[in-house]
């Protein structure tokens, strides 16, 4: 798999933006359609029906390597639609017959899958998303944007430029799938019965450092607990049917939005 991904940049590498014929002004093909929303949601239902099988729904991996991470996701839109086109020879990736339309809109949905979310364009209403954090989805329970907020859970504030929107999403609906380091749920329980639920900050084979969901912080000699690891997080995992796909959609598109420093979007411009 390393191989391939190798080969993707290698085979790549060389290429040059094309030209967009179309555009007087010099812009290119794939700033057409990298980073448009109307291109990843159609190049979406082409990867899924074209590409899937070997890369995964979600471009995690199987037969074929990861998109999401390592080499693949530091291609540019002109190397990935370079790859996608002509395919890697000797890697079992064929060229694709399909129309050069319709590899651009499967470009620019591999792009987003690793692509920060920042860079995105995401589709909902970015105020409905931030009453929706900072109301009724309960999430500054547990989590902190810009000093507001709650410990137990992740800080958010840097999160559209750590997390590509396809990892979003799924933190959101699946928060199970994976648990961010240093916030592993635990339950302890002290010799006289009493239980403290959190998340282990740090542990050892000696002690253990938790901050529980009270707020405080616990370091404590391992002999002294009874330590449980939990297979699911403290987050709830019914976004899903909590929330209408439009109200996950705003959340998203405000999550997307979040970053200490200010950022070009895609098609250029500021942020903050």
């Amino acid at each position: 798999m390393r191989l391939i991904s190798v080969l993707l940049l290698a085979a790549t590498a060389s290429f040059a933006q094309d030209a967009d014929p179309d555009n007087a002004g010099g812009a290119t093909v794939s700033e057409r359609y990298i980073g448009n929303a109307e291109a990843v949601s159609a190049g979406q239902e082409q990867y899924e029906l074209v590409c899937s099988s070997c890369h995964g729904v979600t471009g995690e991996g199987g037969r074929g390597p990861s998109l999401q991470t390592g080499l693949n996701a530091r291609a540019s839109g002109d190397e990935l639609f370079h790859t996608i086109k002509n395919g890697i020879p000797g890697s079992g990736m064929p060229p694709s017959p399909l129309e050069e339309e319709t590899v651009w809109q499967i470009t620019a949905f591999v792009w987003s899958l690793s692509a920060p979310a920042i860079r995105q364009n995401v589709d909902g209403n970015v105020e409905a998303g931030e009453a929706l954090f900072y109301g009724s989805g309960g999430c500054t329970d547990c989590h902190m944007i810009r000093g507001n907020g709650g410990y137990i859970g992740p800080d958010l504030s840097n999160l559209g430029v750590t997390r590509s929107v396809a990892q979003i999403r799924v933190s959101l609906l699946d928060p199970n799938e994976r648990f961010t380091e240093g916030f592993d749920p635990v339950i302890l329980t002290l010799k006289d019965g009493t239980a403290i639920r959190g998340v282990a900050k740090n542990h050892s084979n000696y002690a253990i450092q938790v901050l529980g969901r009270d707020g405080r912080l616990y370091l404590l000699n391992r002999a002294d607990v009874t330590l449980e690891f939990r297979e699911s997080s403290w987050m709830p995992a019914n976004y899903s049917e909590r929330l209408s796909e439009a109200e996950i959609q705003n959340l998203l598109a405000f999550l997307s939005r979040q970053s200490v420093r200010p950022v070009e979007t895609a098609e250029g411009g500021n942020l903050q």
